[in-house]
């Protein structure tokens, strides 16, 4: 028996064959199988309270590596219909809920199904944790050739007066690659040597390494070298506002008392050419104006309370700093709804993010408003 286990066992041609025969078999059922049924999986309508419904299940962008943004823009490409795109940071991303269906998207989805029954459309989500303006501006320039019939993009006051102008800086080269006025470099004229060659064969054809970080997230949640890295200290655990447990729970159930260090008012920065956030704001509103696509702004959902707890609130300062970011849209014919105070207190998980009913709630108002300015209309 062992003289048999061994002899199979052993590093020949048998082996080389059935290995690289299991690779592509593995490779088959990824793409053909795998991937399809994961980005068209339908949602059951679960019931989560007596009033919120979940709504159809619109995929999140778990990465910003360059093979899952292709594999989020050829869905796009693909979709029949009215294509709405949504753009903007976790708040979009649904930062306050554990699940797909209970994001904005999802939820503005549902609700556009409900006021036009009869409309084709289909609902988008490029939004990412953490996504700055100039963030916001690579991915659109990325997908913009494929030029969506409406853009809607959260502006979040709070990141201009960041230090960070890029959380996703891998986002620029895409963009740069997709962007047919870039100039080529000298180096791209060049002809790759065998490892490069080598190297660009498996990216193109082994969906295996192709699709490794979408998997990483579909299988463990998260990227597995995170997920087995050392557990984080107690010092810098205790950095974390709330803990993963207390992620999800109403704001008024945690402990925020952090932010009795923060430092000035929500809304406190400058908006002119000295503020690189403030230009990829004017960038993004002038691609989306010089490609002629539609587009809706809204000012996320402040949870008044808690920043009046901390003395984080000027409501003349917001206001005026938010009209600036208004009208700078609006001279571009871009519709903007304000939602800062729209949302009832109660339905936060923390000072911006909303629990599964409050993001129903504001994609009600969105989807309404949509509808009632015309962006989205029957027949189309």
């Amino acid at each position: 028996m062992n003289g048999f286990i061994d002899k199979w066992l052993k590093i020949n041609l048998r082996v080389i064959v059935l290995t690289i025969l299991l690779l592509v078999g593995f490779d088959l059922a990824l793409t053909r199988l795998i991937i399809p049924w994961y980005m068209n999986a339908e949602t059951a309508k679960v019931q989560v309270s007596a009033d919120v419904d979940r709504g159809p299940l619109i995929r999140r962008l778990p990465a910003d590596d360059p093979n899952t943004l292709a594999l989020w823009k050829q869905e796009l490409a693909r979709a029949d219909g009215f294509t709405v795109v949504f753009l903007g940071d976790s708040i979009v991303h649904g930062g306050g809920v554990p699940d797909e269906d209970q994001t904005i998207p999802s939820y503005v989805a549902h609700h556009l199904q409900t006021l036009l029954p009869e409309r084709e459309l289909t609902v988008h989500c490029f939004s990412l944790p953490g996504c700055t303006p100039a963030d916001t501006l690579n991915i659109l320039r990325y997908i913009i050739d494929i030029r969506p019939d409406l853009v809607i993009y959260d502006v979040n006051i709070g990141w201009f007066g960041s230090k960070t102008v890029e959380e996703h800086p891998r986002l620029a080269e895409l963009s740069k690659a997709n962007d047919p006025r870039a100039a080529p470099t000298a180096d791209s004229k060049e002809e790759p040597g065998l490892e490069q060659r080598l190297t660009n064969l498996v990216a193109d054809h082994w969906a295996l390494y192709r699709y490794r970080i979408l998997l990483n997230y579909l299988w463990f949640g998260e990227p597995l070298r995170e997920k087995l890295a050392p557990k984080m200290r107690k010092e810098e655990a205790a950095d974390r506002l709330t803990s993963p447990e207390e992620l999800y729970k109403p704001w008024y159930e945690k402990d925020f008392s952090v932010l009795k260090e923060t430092k000035g008012k929500i809304g406190a920065c400058d908006l002119d050419d000295s503020n690189q956030h403030w230009l990829s704001y004017l960038e993004l509103i002038e691609a989306l104006e010089e490609h002629q696509i539609k587009a809706a702004f809204f000012m996320v959902p402040r949870n008044r309370t808690l920043y009046e707890m901390y003395d984080l609130l000027d409501e003349k300062l917001l206001a005026e700093q938010q009209e600036k970011l208004a009208l700078a849209a609006r001279q571009s014919g871009i519709a903007v709804f304000d939602y800062t105070y729209a949302i009832e207190d109660r339905y936060f998980t923390d000072s911006v993010h909303l629990t599964a009913e409050g993001n129903q709630l504001l994609a009600r108002n969105l989807a309404w408003n949509l509808v009632q300015l015309g962006l989205i209309r029957v027949g189309d």
